[in-house]
């Protein structure tokens, strides 16, 4: 039991420096860039439910047409529209630089078309997809789960049928498409985190058999 209440009583003490953070509304932690969180598996279509992440892509506004996934994530996000639509002396001032970014609609058959609309982010440049969910790898998992998946986040598509064609495998999809240098950027850092996480793997081995 005194071990029970000394456990508890530790976790309920609190640092000064924490809790003059909360008071002055400071945040606990600091982020040289904004992480997004990117729930992978909800594009996978067999796991596809109610009103996810990927109708808000696939139903995306006709000027995003060709922007993939991946940099559509980092530059854009989904925002309420206002309920009181009449135009004032204010809506009708030049915008500064400083005020609300122009919002584009979803196309008309997005379920939330009547009271969503897309905003640009305004740190785009500053903004990473945290992925929620597994990406499978290039030379350990299935070749063309890997391929679907790298043409899904880096190929401009609104249909499955804009990444490959009915009678072509996802690997000769993959191969056939050409890639910006950005997206070959980005998919070349992800396989350097796969191999971090191999040498961490290697090296705890080593530490257990030595």
């Amino acid at each position: 039991i005194s071990r029970v209440v000394n456990l508890l009583s530790t976790k309920l003490e609190l640092g000064s420096p924490m809790i003059s953070l909360y008071l002055l509304k400071n945040p606990d932690h600091y982020t040289s860039h904004n992480f997004v969180p990117f729930y992978w598996r909800t594009y996978r279509w067999d796991k596809l439910i109610g009103l996810s992440s990927a109708l808000d892509y696939t139903h995306r506004p006709s000027q995003h047409a060709e922007i993939n996934l991946y940099n559509w994530i980092c530059l854009f996000y989904k925002v309420a529209k206002r309920k009181n639509k009449i135009e004032d002396e204010s809506d009708l001032r030049p915008m500064r630089s400083t005020d609300s970014r122009k919002k584009l609609p979803f196309l008309a058959d997005h379920p939330l078309f009547d009271t969503h609309a897309i905003a640009t982010r305004r740190d785009s440049s500053m903004t990473v997809p945290n992925f929620i969910g597994t990406l499978p790898r290039p030379d350990k998992d299935d070749r063309e789960y890997y391929c679907c998946t790298m043409l899904t986040l880096f190929c401009p598509w609104r249909s499955g049928e804009d990444l490959k064609k009915r009678d072509q495998s996802w690997h000769d999809a993959f191969e056939e498409y050409t890639f910006c240098n950005q997206s070959q950027l980005v998919m070349k850092n992800m396989n350097i985190c796969f191999e971090c996480l191999d040498a961490r793997d290697d090296y705890r081995a080593q530490l257990k058999s030595g």
